[in-house]
Formats: C-alpha cells, sequence, structure tokens
C-alpha cells in the first residue's frame, strides 16, 4: 500500500509542474500583400511567429481601429533545414480602410512565455479610386533581369546576386518556386554549398511575379553565403519535389506522378582578400563594423578586478569577427573572461553585435590608463582595409585596504549552521496478521489490479514530460540547477582538499554565476555584479542574501584575479557557497516565492 500510495504521488507530481514554450530564438513578422490599397478594397495582413508552435494570438493594437479587421484563419508550418528544426506559426488577415490617408501598422506584438515579441511596423497608403493592383491580390512583380523562361504551370530558379565575392563577403542565395497552380506535397531540398559558411535569412517571401506576360505565385527562399576561401566554389543543385494532381473523378483521391524540379549548379568565384594595404595584426574580419569599449568601475582599489567589455558591431559575418586583444597595458594583469554573439538578419543583410571582456588587475595604484582597443577589418564595399578604435579610458587606483577592513567590509556577521537528525519510528512486531478470507477478497488486491493502468499512466506521462522539457531548456536548467550545482560544489571541496585555493575560488564562482543564471532564467555569465545583485533582488531575494552573494563572488574573484588569499578562506568559501544554494533554491521559475 505504501509502494502504491508512492506511485500515485509521483504521477501527481508530473501533472503538477508546469511546463511552458520555449521563449529562445522566437522572432515576429508582419508582412502585406501591398502597401497602396484603394479605399474600397481589402488587402491581406500576414503575422509569421517563429521558434512557438503554440504561441497565443497576436495582439494587433490600432490595427483595429484604423481598419475593419476579419480573420483569414491560421497555418502552421514545422521544417528541417541545412539541419536545424524550424517551425513556426501564421496567422493571415483581411484589412479594409475605412479612410484615406497614410498609416503604420504595427508594431504587432506577441506574448511568448512572459516576454513580448513585436515585430517592424508597416507604412500603408489608402487613395480613393483605383489602385494598382485587383483586388484583393498579393502584390505583382515584373521579373527583371535573367529569368528561367515558363516551361509549364510550376518551374523554380536558383540565383545569386553576384558571381564574384571576397572571401567570407556575403552572397545572397535566392531560391524561386513558381506556380500557376498548386501542387500536393511539395518538398525544398536544400543546395549543396560546401566551401561556405551559410545563414538562413527567413522568412520565406510569397508575392505574385509576370513572366511571359503570365502571372505567377512565387515562393522564395534566400540564404546568405560567405566564401571560406579564394578560388573557385560552386552552389549545387536544389530540387523541388512534388505531387501532380491525380484523376479527379474517381472516389479514392490519388496523389499523382512524383515530379522533380532541379536548378544548374552556379559557380562563384571568391577573390583572396587583396595584401595592399593590409595591417599588421590582421585577423580575418570582412564588412563594416564599429567597437566601443566600457568599464564597469571608474575608480578601484589596487589588485581589485575591472571589467573591460567590448562591443563590435556592423554587418559581415559577425561569427568569424576575431577578438580584439589589447597589448601589454602598463601597470595591468590582463585576462580573457569570455565572449558572446548575437546574430541580426535584418532586410536580407547578415550583421550582429559581438561582445568580448577582459578582466583588468591593476598593479599598482595611482591613474592609469587602459589604451583603446583596434579591431583591424577589409571592407568590401570599399575594397579596403580599414581600422576601428575605442577611446582611451581612465581609471583611478586607490591604495589598497588591509585585510582585516576587506573582511569586515565583505563579511558582516559570523554564519552559524543548524541542523536537525529524523530519528526512523520502527513498527511494532506482530502487526501483520494471516489473512482469514481469501487473497482476491481483500482490497489491496482489487487496488493492485489498477496498478499496470498507473505504471502505463506513468510511463505516457513520464515520456510527455521529457518530450516537453526537451523543448523548454529553461525549465530543465531550472529544475536541474541544484543538483549540478552540488555536484560542483563536491569537487571544488576536492580542490580545497587539494590545497588548490585559487582552482576551489574558480570552481565556486563558476558554479555560482550558473547556478544563478539557470534558477533565475537570465544570461548570467555576461552580467557584471552590479547586475548579478539586481537581478537576485528583483527574483525576490533579500537584501542580505544578495550582498552575500556578491561579497562571495568578490572573494572569489580577488583569489582568482589578483593571486591572493582574499577575504575568506577556503572553508568560508565553500561553506557560503553551500548557503547561497540553499537561499536561491527557494525561489520560484521567475522569481516567484
Amino acid at each position: 500500500m505504501r509502494q502504491l500510495a508512492l506511485l500515485i504521488g509521483v504521477m501527481a507530481f508530473l501533472v503538477c509542474v508546469p511546463v511552458t514554450a520555449s521563449a529562445a530564438d522566437i522572432t515576429v513578422t508582419a508582412r502585406v500583400s501591398s502597401k497602396r490599397v484603394s479605399l474600397n478594397e481589402t488587402f491581406t495582413l500576414s503575422v509569421v511567429v517563429e521558434g512557438a508552435m503554440s504561441a497565443p494570438a497576436p495582439e494587433l493594437g490600432r490595427i483595429v481601429e484604423q481598419f475593419t479587421v476579419y480573420s483569414s484563419g491560421t497555418s502552421s508550418s514545422m521544417s528541417i533545414v541545412n539541419g536545424r528544426r524550424m517551425s513556426s506559426k501564421q496567422w493571415n488577415y483581411s484589412l479594409l480602410p475605412r479612410a484615406p490617408g497614410s498609416f503604420v501598422l504595427g508594431p504587432v506584438e506577441v506574448e511568448v512565455g512572459g516576454a513580448i515579441y513585436s515585430s517592424e511596423p508597416i507604412e500603408i497608403e489608402v487613395v480613393e479610386g483605383e489602385s494598382r493592383r485587383a483586388n484583393g491580390e498579393m502584390e505583382v512583380r515584373e521579373a527583371t533581369g535573367s529569368q528561367t523562361a515558363a516551361s509549364g504551370d510550376v518551374f523554380v530558379t536558383m540565383t545569386v546576386d553576384k558571381a564574384k565575392a571576397y572571401v567570407n563577403e556575403q552572397i545572397t542565395l535566392s531560391f524561386k518556386y513558381y506556380r500557376r497552380v498548386e501542387p500536393r506535397g511539395p518538398r525544398y531540398e536544400s543546395p549543396d554549398v560546401t566551401g561556405f559558411w551559410t545563414e538562413d535569412l527567413p522568412p520565406p517571401e510569397e508575392y505574385f511575379e509576370m513572366v511571359d506576360g503570365k502571372r505567377y505565385r512565387v515562393t522564395e527562399i534566400r540564404t546568405a553565403l560567405f566564401g571560406a576561401a579564394a578560388g573557385t566554389a560552386t552552389v549545387g543543385e536544389a530540387r523541388l519535389t512534388y505531387h501532380a494532381e491525380g484523376a479527379p473523378f474517381t472516389f479514392f483521391r490519388t496523389q499523382g506522378e512524383k515530379k522533380i524540379l532541379s536548378t544548374k549548379p552556379i559557380t562563384i568565384e571568391v577573390l583572396p582578400l587583396p595584401s595592399d594595404g593590409r595591417a599588421r595584426g590582421f585577423g580575418g574580419a570582412v564588412g563594416q563594423y564599429r567597437v566601443e569599449s566600457s568599464v564597469d568601475v571608474q575608480e578601484v582599489e589596487e589588485l581589485k578586478p575591472v571589467t573591460l567589455r567590448v562591443t563590435v558591431t556592423g554587418t559581415g559575418n559577425a561569427r568569424t569577427v576575431p577578438a580584439p586583444v589589447p597589448d601589454d597595458v602598463p601597470g595591468f594583469k590582463v585576462y580573457e573572461s569570455g565572449s558572446s554573439t548575437d546574430i541580426s538578419k535584418k532586410n536580407g543583410i547578415v550583421g550582429g553585435v559581438r561582445t568580448f571582456e577582459y578582466v583588468f588587475v591593476p598593479q599598482q595604484s595611482g591613474d592609469l590608463t587602459i589604451p583603446g582597443i583596434e579591431l583591424k577589418y577589409f571592407d568590401p564595399a570599399r575594397g579596403r582595409y580599414d581600422v576601428a578604435r575605442t577611446d582611451d579610458i581612465s581609471l583611478k587606483v586607490a591604495v589598497r585596504t588591509t585585510i582585516d577592513e576587506q573582511v569586515a567590509g565583505a563579511v558582516g556577521a559570523a554564519i552559524s549552521r543548524v541542523g536537525a537528525d529524523i530519528r526512523y519510528i520502527r513498527e511494532p512486531d506482530g502487526f501483520l496478521k494471516r489473512a482469514s478470507r481469501p487473497l482476491y477478497f481483500r482490497p489491496a488486491f482489487l487496488l493492485l489490479q489498477l496498478l499496470p493502468l498507473l505504471c502505463l499512466g506513468t510511463v505516457w506521462m513520464w515520456k510527455d514530460r521529457r518530450k516537453r522539457l526537451s523543448q523548454d531548456r529553461g525549465l530543465e536548467r531550472f529544475l536541474r540547477a541544484p543538483a549540478r550545482a552540488r555536484r560542483e560544489l563536491k569537487a571544488a571541496g576536492a580542490l580545497s582538499t587539494a590545497g588548490d585555493h585559487a582552482g576551489t575560488c574558480s570552481a565556486v564562482a563558476r558554479l555560482t554565476v550558473d547556478f544563478i543564471g539557470d534558477r533565475l532564467g537570465v544570461a548570467s555569465r555576461g552580467m557584471r555584479l552590479g547586475e548579478l545583485r539586481a537581478a537576485l533582488m528583483e527574483a525576490g531575494a533579500d537584501v542580505a542574501a544578495a550582498d552575500r552573494a556578491i561579497s562571495l563572488l568578490s572573494a572569489c574573484d580577488m583569489s582568482r584575479f589578483a593571486g591572493a588569499q582574499g577575504s575568506l578562506t577556503t572553508e568560508e568559501i565553500l561553506d557560503e557557497a553551500d548557503i547561497l544554494i540553499k537561499n536561491i533554491e527557494k525561489l520560484g521559475r521567475g522569481g516567484n516565492r
């Protein structure tokens, strides 16, 4: 009976654990069938949410005040492109203008997992009389440049915007799927792009295009290519597989004949970067960039670390931008602290922001200067090398205080641990008696008949929970963070036993920052100490607990970067980390107690 009760309790726990949709890599895109319409005609507004299949309906805001809105249905899709799973959900609306004039649609907002995601606003012109398109149709484009002649109701093309490009310069690959009828089950197979770095440029664009006097519906899929090495590289053939319609008058509808459409391969000449004008220290960055830098504090004591954050922003293959390494700086010891990359694909141009962090430890007091950091890059638009440089940063370094003063400021009171044992209550001997009735009349036996169904339900719920956790990495990190933190704390204790004080401090600092990030759902590794304290306070931690966490990290940094014992001994650091884990574990996900 106790085992049955335990099983029922496990099932109740699995049912009650909240599982929410992941909010990572979610984008919202809004587009219209035409940006110029007449007063008495409708046009289509499509809102696409990528990265969240269970997203709620978007908030249209003032659009419902400016236009009469009719819902035209929704659709969902999931595909795998270049080994990456992509999911999206689309809402379609028919809009009828209420008055002539110029209007701004949006931004359209969608709330996923408690966060708000917005689309870019769209400008619409409403005119009296007839507009340049027929009622209710998408924008019609005239085919320009070299296009494949229409050989039937369905055909495909593949083009690039340039046949020559420098190494690591963006080349936009465009695959277009034309049709005058809608075939069944179309499936796109991307080309072989060996020799290129690639970035998808979602979402696919839908419009109408005139080819040889005939109007086709077009789906365009674009991909950004970056040549990896100089020479000749080939983009392989892309394929579209679909089924023609079967016999229309049969009772059982058939798929029809399978057809495959293939494009021709495209040869691209990847030019080497010129040797003339190449600056010493050039690391391979190609694009157009600017560099900024900042420090977390302007005044610091001797041997206390200062974090320098260098941000590189611009257009180009940001993933390959090298770290702008600072030169030897007199009066400082310099350590690399980490980096992060945020890719943007606005208007089909790949760019982004790459952030690098360095720790500067002043070795002397006085007015010291961190000289500007340079990033040397090649600008393909102008065909020459250029340099982006940050400004010099001045610091006031005070004389180091005594160890006693540091201890007094970091630890305000002694730490005491209180524990209690739980005694096992032994059951009295002889409480079991032989059953006087047959086994199949006993209530426990009848309840056991439900055990297979309970086990089956438990297994199903367990598999469903694992599936949901795989889709919500944030919740998985939240649930598994305590066990992982205690394992790492145990490993740090082993380093302490071996006499490795610096290794113990590094391990404790790492597990502390990661545990805060996992439980609060924030990117803690890129935060400064002040930002970590603010995140803890916002999550519901009291002032003492937040200050205690920051003091622990400060003591660890002192030992890691300054090479000194710091304000806490190894044993005190381990004890503080254990108490920190217990305090933060009381905070619920998202900071709710």
